[in-house]
């Protein structure tokens, strides 16, 4: 479900395209957005600034945002039209395959590794075409971050969507991204992504899969995190 916009495929000059179009509570969901990534940010004692919105939701969705995402190694779908109230890309034909997690997690890092975080980074914001290729959509949120909380948000904005699986699936999927992400970082991962999996997983994945898969066993835990190198890091 989107809560910022309503969804549809049409036809267009014979073409099928994803027609996204403001719902009227959309500013209110991007405002608690901001306001809770910045709540989060002090109660986590890594206070950070609340993302930009207004204008910048739009440039974020526009050709140039997507011609620097693909310098930087980050495909997305065909861009066709934009307004303040409308976006119209290509439709991709596909669905999601096992290598969606490690894509994500190197598209994820790609970014993180140029200075920018997704802040919203959701596994329903990925695509995989049918020849296996994971593009990035719903590019609103970007912003010029790279604090640990901004990394954070994005690890654990990916891994809370996906805790209603359950836990061998969770885990194979899980691993799948923390080995893309650290190919292309190559740098130890904040300790508060998971934190913050576990508090935005309340939300977006509640379910009894959700809390086995925060309660893992703590000492297969301490090995996992060892394993892809966790570290605590200061503001």
């Amino acid at each position: 479900m989107n809560w910022q916009r309503e969804i549809s495929i049409v036809e267009l000059n014979g073409e099928k395209v994803v027609v996204k179009r403001n719902k009227l509570s959309k500013n209110l969901h991007d405002y608690l957005l901001s306001i809770t990534y910045t709540i989060l940010s002090i109660l986590l004692v890594h206070p950070s600034a609340p993302p930009e919105l207004g204008s910048k939701l739009t440039l974020n969705e526009g050709f140039k945002m997507r011609e620097k995402l693909q310098q930087m190694g980050i495909p997305t779908p065909s861009l066709i039209s934009l307004t303040s109230a409308l976006l119209i890309e290509d439709f991709i034909v596909g669905g999601r395959d096992s290598s969606l997690a490690r894509s994500a997690g190197s598209i994820t890092g790609r970014l993180h590794r140029s200075g920018y975080s997704f802040i919203d980074n959701k596994s329903q914001n990925y695509l995989v075409t049918f020849s296996g290729k994971v593009l990035r959509t719903d590019l609103a949120f970007i912003q010029r971050k790279d604090s640990i909380f901004a990394r954070s948000m994005d690890i654990g904005s990916f891994l809370a969507s996906l805790l209603a699986l359950d836990c061998k699936r969770y885990k194979e999927i899980e691993d799948a991204f923390y080995s893309g992400y650290q190919t292309e970082v190559k740098s130890n991962i904040p300790y508060i992504s998971i934190i913050l999996r576990n508090i935005l997983g309340f939300g977006l994945s509640l379910s009894s899969n959700w809390v086995n898969n925060i309660l893992q066993n703590p000492e297969k835990l301490m090995s996992y995190w060892r394993k892809f190198g966790f570290s605590i890091e200061s503001p």
